[in-house]
């Protein structure tokens, strides 16, 4: 019957494991490529607008909307 859904007895919802923090990806308003960073270290520079990358490069914050024109493949080889 449409409407009327119920959960099978015994039937368990399986929740995704989480596989601890992913990276960000953000802008550098200088260069335009993107680097990746964790939200630790985000959230710890937040008050500069600077912001250290997973490969080392420090970060000054381009727009939201700016696209970049590539992805730093340092910081891709530090996810994998």
């Amino acid at each position: 019957m449409a409407g009327k859904h119920r959960k099978r007895p015994g039937s368990r919802v399986r929740v995704p494991e989480r596989r601890g923090p992913r990276p960000i990806g953000i802008t550098d308003a200088t260069t335009r490529v993107e680097h990746l960073m964790t939200d630790a270290m985000a959230a710890e520079h937040r008050h500069t607008g600077r912001y250290p990358a997973l490969c080392g490069a420090d970060v000054l914050a381009a727009s939201l909307t700016d696209p970049g024109i590539g992805q730093c493949r340092h910081c891709r080889e530090h996810v994998s």
